[in-house]
């Protein structure tokens, strides 16, 4: 039978590094994970799955703007008109004294969008939800554009289900009357 090591007082030190080390990685993997903003694929939940994939046309004429740094690079025009909730907010950034967004182009009525995906973000730091979509916008002139939209807010006056939360839509730019109904959206997970 072999002899036991003794524990020396250099191993020791060596071996609380190493933990020290360690949980220093473990603690800042974790903090990075909570607050990074998080992603989740909706294009199967209503009202979104009745949207991809299908081509629509536009009610209303819309504007398109161009962030300084967009939810995704492929998709750099954000659509919006004057009926969507984050109309007003494009529209005041544009009045800061360094805007992050600038004016890009109008598109008329009748020119079509076709959505390929929809996405709920979720703020890791304030828990804030935000729903987008992300598709081809093409013009009456035959100009295509890669466009994203945020659409939906969450309504606090509606009880929540679960960890989902209850959402209202306004009126988008290819429809003619509101949806009135609420929808419960999930919130964005890790992985």
């Amino acid at each position: 039978m072999a002899p036991k090591k003794e524990l020396s007082a250099k191993r020791v030190i060596k071996i609380v590094l190493i933990c020290i080390v360690v949980g220093f990685f473990l603690f800042v993997f974790f903090l990075f994970q909570t607050c990074k903003t998080k992603s989740t694929n909706i294009g199967n939940k209503d009202p979104f799955k009745d949207l991809i994939g299908k081509e629509l046309v536009l009610k209303r004429p819309v504007r398109l703007f161009m962030e300084k740094y967009p939810t995704r690079k492929s998709f750099p025009y954000v659509m919006a008109d004057t009926n969507l909730y984050s109309w007003q907010s494009y529209t005041s950034a544009l009045q800061a004294t360094e805007p992050e967004i600038k004016l890009s182009d109008s598109i008329q009525e009748n020119s079509k969008v076709v959505f390929e995906k929809a996405t709920q973000y979720t703020n890791g730091v304030s828990g804030f939800s935000r729903s987008k979509l992300f598709g081809t916008l093409t013009s009456t002139e035959g100009k295509t554009y890669q466009v994203e939209m945020q659409w939906g807010e969450l309504n606090s006056n509606l009880p929540w289900e679960g960890s989902d939360k209850a959402y209202r839509f306004e009126l988008a730019p290819w429809q003619t009357e509101r949806d009135t109904a609420s929808y419960y959206l999930p919130t964005a997970q890790w992985w």
